[in-house]
């Protein structure tokens, strides 16, 4: 499953008004996945090799977090090999081009020697992403509702085809290791109510974001046994151990093993030896 499919299974059972990011502010930038800005809602258009700057601009305060922002920190992170007034001199040219390719002056300001972006006209998938993470939990809400909406506007790792900047590679990293840290306790939560089907479907989307996360395969193989899936538990071991191997060149863990061994000895015990045998062969392959 892919977390596209993950995305619309999920959201099969959601009002749709219950899926739909605000979206107030002129201008729009998703940043997630394919990097795109649209003012009232119609796309900017632009040439690549001549406004890669000014957009590199605007990527990199949004990476910063788009509030104040250090003129010294875009520098560095933009003219690297330029000193002093001649990285400044290009970033105001950079934010006068920038302003002009968008149309609004006002929705980037400058204090002192500080970047900010106005809110009030700016929306980024970026920062609703945040807000969701960050909104509280429990209540009467469906998790898988709430990871629903979460995934709708993750479309895709931060600015994954546009910079390998340290500093995008950075915010990449970050956002990536917060959505896991959510689908982790999503899967977990499901775990402890022994609702191990939904628990299944969300350390799978795990998997689909880090492929190479030896605890999601631990969660998933144990839901498996739950429900008494040995295959699907032995398969999930099988592709951990592979992709260890030929990615890491290491083992799994003592963890991983133990629960591995768990379920040989489940299916043994249900099934007995005689009818065993072809799923055990398998977890032998």
């Amino acid at each position: 499953m892919t977390l596209a499919d993950f995305s619309l299974a999920t959201s099969a059972v959601l009002p749709t008004d219950s899926i739909r990011p605000d979206r107030s502010g002129a201008l729009k930038v998703h940043v997630l996945g394919h990097f795109r800005v649209l003012k009232d809602d119609e796309p900017v258009r632009f040439t690549r090799r001549t406004q890669r700057k000014p957009l590199e601009l605007l990527q990199a305060l949004i990476a910063f977090g788009g509030n104040e922002v250090g003129a010294s920190a875009l520098t560095d992170a933009l003219w690297p090999d330029s000193e002093g007034d001649a990285a400044y001199h290009a970033l105001e040219s950079a934010l006068y081009r920038l302003r002009k390719l968008l149309g609004a002056h006002g929705a980037i300001n400058m204090c002192g020697s500080k970047l900010s972006l106005d809110r009030r006209q700016f929306w980024v998938d970026l920062w609703q992403l945040e807000r969701e993470l960050a909104s509280p939990r429990g209540g009467e809400e469906e998790p898988m509702d709430r990871l629903t909406r979460i995934r709708r506007l993750y479309e895709g790792h931060f600015l994954e085809q546009e910079s390998e900047r340290p500093w995008a590679l950075k915010t990449r990293q970050l956002l990536r290791d917060r959505l896991l840290g959510c689908i982790r306790e999503t899967a977990r939560g499901y775990e402890s109510r022994r609702r191990w089907p939904e628990a299944v479907l969300v350390y799978r989307s795990g998997l689909e974001l880090d492929p190479l996360a030896e605890d999601l395969y631990r969660g998933l193989m144990i839901c498996h046994r739950e429900l008494g899936d040995y295959s699907d538990a032995l398969q999930a071991y099988r592709r951990c151990r592979e992709l260890l191997a030929r990615i890491l060149g290491v083992p799994p863990n003592a963890k991983t093993e133990a629960i591995h061994q768990s379920v040989r000895q489940c299916a043994q015990s249900e099934i007995g030896e005689s009818g065993s045998s072809r799923v055990l062969e398998r977890a032998r392959a």
